[in-house]
């Protein structure tokens, strides 16, 4: 298996694809926006040794001023150049990035992105990604070229004057060992703090979903303490990194800048020596100053190094997770839409399962209804034939052919899920109805509304087709977005169905629109339904009773209450549920009286 993190700018690198040239290009200006920024400095040491052999004349003068002009138009130009060819390669590098992750994210096994949480995958996709936007766009660019103008004075000083060369070199060999260290312990607790704001993260986006919970309880307080605890310890380990980096890189600096009086020092004790005149002294202390100050820069460039590196192996950390195999035989063909499961056995951690040996069959377009107390496993029957999860034993077929050697696309044609909780996505109704088919014309998605009885409710709507839902559907109650839900399942038109029925009560009016939405769902379909309703259960084709991960029953309606086990229990307690009513326990007395005393 590859690995996703190879080296920050081998991994950026590769991000790039196409638009790496550009990425380089904006390199080369950085380097030659160095080159123009030396000029002027050269252009001083220049006029300064004119000044010192007395050969300073008018025309030099004139031109000392044309490079100095020469040389910050060079650097503005280069500049302006090399910051466009980085925000262009880096916008499309990221981008695709952020797309490469998504597309191995919907790869992955669902239990493992559940695993991983909103918190997690948000924070990689965002934060993350923006932190290695940042190193690609400023801090890369940055260390080239506040290393370059150092390395070309460095060079010039070489070919002048080489003792004067490593005397200004010291300081910068000192300093590397402490660089070295604060950059790697800052690496690793970078990945560290990355992983505290993902969890900080998830609590958030938990407050916000659940703040209708939390009002309701009165538990905001509770629940903000919960929040801030995650923030607490995003804090310490700031605390922690401040304790540890902030001496470590200013003694970084300050062991750097030490080149300066150490610079001094030399050039005092050549100058008293004999060896350097006056102006000699001053071109090298010009040249010097020059050195260290945007060495200093480097530091900076180095931190956002570091948290793009922490980024980049929290991101790779998710690429690094195996996906679901892809078929290893030639193109599938599903037969007819019929579905079995032969002798499965699953667990989602595979030494504990929760379906053990369970076999089913359902033929072509009949309905079986999967009924069982709470957490017999009906609900992960539905995700194995959806392949949400592979089976760790047996086979799950759709027609003859084993959902392992289908495609996605292939697997999906075939079917379609309609989730007990409904989730909707940002935008209008239309948007979220022709997200069942690619390429739906107007007339096809108002014919799908008219079937799931929703385009009496839709036209009502003030922007009709074109009201938008809000996050998740927020804007429409859960009758509505139940039947766009089913609309959007109808406009696919897969011949198999996965139903999870909705465990919430609706209102009579929403209750028999959406039953009416369910009878033109399931019509000519294979469908495999976790029955809540009653109605639903009675009208199966048959019905699989299951209990422990495995059917333990199996029959019509009337064969199953004729046997007097657990489907009749479970009957029986089903029918006591839906006849329950809030009761009184005392009647309310009138306070109003006559003026006799006597009732109105």
């Amino acid at each position: 298996m590859t690995t996703y993190y190879t080296g920050t700018v081998r991994t950026l690198w590769r991000l790039f694809g196409p638009h790496r040239q550009a990425f380089v290009f904006s390199l080369i200006a950085q380097i030659l926006m160095s080159l123009a920024a030396a000029v002027p400095v050269v252009t001083l040491v220049w006029v300064i040794d004119r000044i010192r052999t007395e050969t300073l004349t008018g025309e030099r003068v004139g031109l000392a001023i044309g490079l100095v002009l020469a040389g910050a138009a060079g650097q503005y130009g280069f500049g302006y150049l090399s910051n466009r060819l980085a925000w262009t390669a880096t916008f499309y590098g990221i981008g695709a990035a952020r797309t490469g992750t998504l597309q191995h994210i919907q790869r992955l096994p669902l239990g493992t992105v559940r695993e991983r949480g909103a918190g997690d995958v948000s924070t990689m996709l965002t934060s993350d990604m923006e932190a290695v936007s940042t190193y690609a766009h400023h801090g890369l660019p940055l260390w080239f070229s506040a290393t370059s103008l150092p390395v070309f004075i460095f060079a010039g000083l070489l070919t002048v004057d080489v003792p004067m060369a490593f005397a200004v070199a010291v300081s910068v060999v000192a300093a590397l060992p402490l660089y070295r260290w604060t950059s790697r312990y800052f690496a690793r607790r970078a990945v560290e703090r990355g992983e505290l704001l993902a969890a900080a993260n998830g609590r958030m986006i938990e407050y916000v979903r659940g703040i209708a919970v939390v009002r309701s309880f009165d538990r905001a307080g509770a629940r903000l303490e919960w929040f801030h605890g995650a923030l607490r310890d995003i804090r310490d380990i700031n605390d922690r990194l401040a304790v540890r980096l902030v001496p470590a890189g200013l003694a970084t600096m300050g062991i750097v800048q030490l080149g300066i009086p150490l610079t001094i020092a030399a050039l005092g004790y050549w100058y008293a020596g004999g060896r350097l005149d006056a102006g000699a002294v001053l071109i090298f202390l010009v040249l010097v100053l020059r050195i260290y100050t945007p060495l200093l820069q480097v530091a900076a460039s180095g931190e956002e190094s570091r948290l793009a590196e922490a980024a980049l192996r929290r991101i790779g950390a998710i690429h690094d997770l195996p996906t679901q195999p892809a078929p290893t035989v030639g193109k599938t063909t599903i037969d007819a839409p019929s579905v079995r499961l032969d002798d499965v056995t699953f667990g989602y951690d595979p030494g504990q399962p929760v379906i053990k040996g369970l076999s089913l069959d359902v033929p072509p377009k009949t309905m079986t209804a999967l009924v069982g107390p709470s957490g017999a496993g009906k609900s992960t029957i539905l995700s194995l034939i959806a392949r949400f999860w592979d089976v760790n034993t047996g086979s799950v077929r759709l027609g003859d052919a084993d959902v392992r050697d289908l495609t996605p696309e292939q697997l999906f044609d075939a079917l379609t899920v309609v989730f007990q909780d409904v989730y909707l996505f940002q935008g209008t109704i239309r948007e979220n109805i022709a997200f069942g088919r690619e390429g739906a014309t107007e007339e096809s998605i108002e014919a799908a509304a008219r079937q799931a009885q929703a385009h009496s409710f839709i036209t009502a709507l003030p922007q009709g087709y074109d009201t938008p839902v809000g996050e998740g559907g927020a804007t429409l109650s859960g009758g509505e977005r139940q039947r766009v839900s089913i609309a959007r399942a109808i406009l696919k038109d897969a011949p198999i169905v996965l139903l999870d029925e909705a465990t919430s009560a609706l209102d009579p009016i929403n209750e028999r629109a959406v039953q009416q939405a369910f009878a033109e769902l399931v019509r000519n379909r294979t469908v495999i339904v976790v029955a809540h309703r009653l109605s639903t259960i009675r009208s199966a084709d048959q019905i699989a009773v299951v209990d422990g991960g495995r059917v333990v029953e199996r029959g019509r309606h009337e064969e199953l209450l004729a046997l007097n086990e657990r489907y009749a229990r479970l009957w029986a307690e089903r029918e006591k549920a839906s006849s329950w009513r809030l009761a009184r326990t005392s009647p309310v007395k009138s306070s109003v009286s006559n003026s006799s005393g006597s009732p109105e």
